[in-house]
Formats: structure tokens, C-alpha cells, sequence
């Protein structure tokens, strides 16, 4: 059983093709929660709609709902896939506030390989946000590094969080 809330971040922002976009993961992750409710417990703002709001507030009331989330979030997974994009404004800006505010550990899961090596991070560099970039420039976040499968997110997941205060050791631990 997993007992950690986990906040999935993913750029999706204005993307409304479900099958070729992070969002497919996403749904994906969805679909787990929902066949396993005591190994997963995903929070995302992706959730939450704010249709009825004005568009003058709809980012101040997004950015107030991604600080409740994370208040009770015990660590961060951000999913790579080939649509991600690097400079995303909004994904880089939550991987900020997640590190920086919340100290949360990052768990970084490349969709589309089967295993991680010291190698993956230079090849998959330019998929990379921003954000990550600088914090491995810097050592100054504590991240590992994983497949995006089932077994994978599950175990990282369940092993780093604030929680248990397990983090990964530097910028780029392999899980």
C-alpha cells in the first residue's frame, strides 16, 4: 500500500488531442488509480476545472489550487514523453514551486524506454525541462530517475516522499 500523495506534473497546457500528447499518460495514470485505489493516490490541477471562472482570475485561481495540492503532497513525478516541451512555461514554474516552497523529492520518469542508465540523462538532455536542467547544473535538488512503467512509478513513488523523508541523493540518482 502506498500511502503518499503524489502530484503529477506533465505539459498538456492548451493540448486537447488525448492520444498523441502527455496527455495519454496522464489518463493512463488515471486508468492505475483507479484498478489500484491503495498503490496509487495522483493529485494534478489538470483535475480541477475552472471553466467557470473569469478569465482575468483563472491564473491566480489556478496557481491558489496548485498550492493547496501541493500542501499535502509528498513528492513530485514528472513525466517525460516525446510531446513534452522543455521550455514550458507552467510545467517549469510548478517544478520551481515544488522544489523550491515545498522541498518535495522529484521523480523523473522517461515514457518510452525500458531502463534508465547515467547515460539516459545526456541523451534525453534536450527533453528535459528547463527547470531540471538548472537543477542538475547546480546539484541543488534531489531527483532520480526511472522508466515510466507501472512497476517503476509505483516503487519510487512509494520509496521517496517527504513522508518517510527519503530522498534521492543528488540531481541524478538512478532509481
Amino acid at each position: 500500500m502506498n500511502p503518499n500523495k503524489t502530484y503529477i506534473a506533465f505539459d498538456a497546457d492548451g493540448v486537447r488531442d488525448t492520444e498523441n500528447s502527455n496527455l495519454r499518460t496522464f489518463n493512463m495514470m488515471a486508468e492505475w488509480q483507479k484498478r489500484y485505489p491503495n498503490r496509487y493516490n495522483f493529485i494534478n490541477i489538470d483535475s480541477i476545472n475552472f471553466s467557470s471562472q473569469h478569465d482575468d482570475t483563472v491564473e491566480d485561481t489556478r496557481k491558489q489550487a496548485f498550492f493547496r495540492l501541493l500542501d499535502g503532497a509528498d513528492n513530485l513525478l514528472v513525466v517525460i514523453t516525446r510531446h513534452t516541451d522543455p521550455a514550458s512555461k507552467w510545467l517549469n514554474w510548478q517544478i520551481s514551486r515544488a522544489v523550491n516552497r515545498y522541498h518535495l523529492p522529484v521523480i523523473v520518469a522517461f515514457d518510452g524506454i525500458d531502463s534508465v542508465t547515467d547515460d539516459t540523462i545526456k541523451k534525453m538532455w534536450d527533453m528535459l525541462p528547463a527547470k531540471i536542467r538548472k537543477y542538475i547544473g547546480r546539484d541543488s535538488a534531489r531527483m532520480c530517475y526511472i522508466p515510466f512503467t507501472q512497476t517503476k512509478v509505483e516503487m519510487a513513488l512509494h520509496y521517496f516522499s517527504v513522508r518517510s523523508q527519503t530522498y534521492a541523493w543528488n540531481s541524478t540518482t538512478i532509481f
